[in-house]
């Protein structure tokens, strides 16, 4: 049964870092876990990034970040840096841009739990508050990292309707789409919830 409220981290009365830390986060994100079993386990975690090409919006590049636990249920994920630069995406006309990412937990390199509705966003320049820019994170954000909530909708946004425009239009283009950002409770100090699963949309 899947009814414990803990994510057992390898080691778990220490701090967890991957191999490959490279110092001190420019964020630290806070999570709980809700859901997972006994002996579920989460050694790492990752950032999904949703590159706004094509069709499958889940299916972006993964960024693997540290973990560092603090058991029994809490824990936090350490980004290390500014998003890639392949990651990123705009709209034509606008200069600023916009990565946005699911929120993962991780165990040998396999997705096992998501944050529930919350993704991190990063922008790299000033918004104009009417532009789709401000449209699509659903206002002008100060450039940097954001933790925005995610919405479904009936019909396409104005800004999503244009992704998906781009994308080629038809409901395989559209239907990934329906969804809007609004502002999460606390931006950066929101307290995100894991549960099992990939977090697909």
């Amino acid at each position: 049964m899947r009814a414990g409220l803990a994510v057992m981290v390898l080691a778990a009365c220490d701090a967890q870092v991957g191999a490959s830390y490279a110092g001190q986060p420019v964020l630290r994100l806070h999570g709980t876990a809700a859901g997972f079993g006994p002996d579920d386990l989460a050694d790492a975690a990752a950032l999904r990034w949703n590159t706004q090409r094509g069709v499958e919006l889940d299916a972006g590049p993964m960024e693997a970040i540290p973990l560092d636990s603090a058991p029994p249920a809490s824990f936090s994920l350490l980004v290390l840096a500014a998003p890639p630069d392949d990651v990123y995406f705009g709209f034509d006309g606008e200069a600023p841009r916009i990565a946005e990412a699911a929120l993962l937990l991780t165990h040998d390199d396999g997705v096992v739990g998501a944050a529930i509705d919350y993704v991190l966003v990063y922008v790299d320049g000033t918004i104009e508050p009417a532009s789709l820019c401000a449209g699509y994170l659903g206002e002008p954000l100060a450039p940097g990292f954001h933790v925005r909530d995610t919405r479904a909708t009936a019909e396409l946004t104005p800004a999503q309707a244009a992704l998906a425009a781009r994308c080629g239009g038809g409901d395989a283009c559209r239907q990934p789409r329906l969804y809007r950002l609004i502002a999460a409770p606390a931006d950066l100090a929101t307290a995100l919830v894991f549960t099992p699963g990939t977090g697909r949309r």
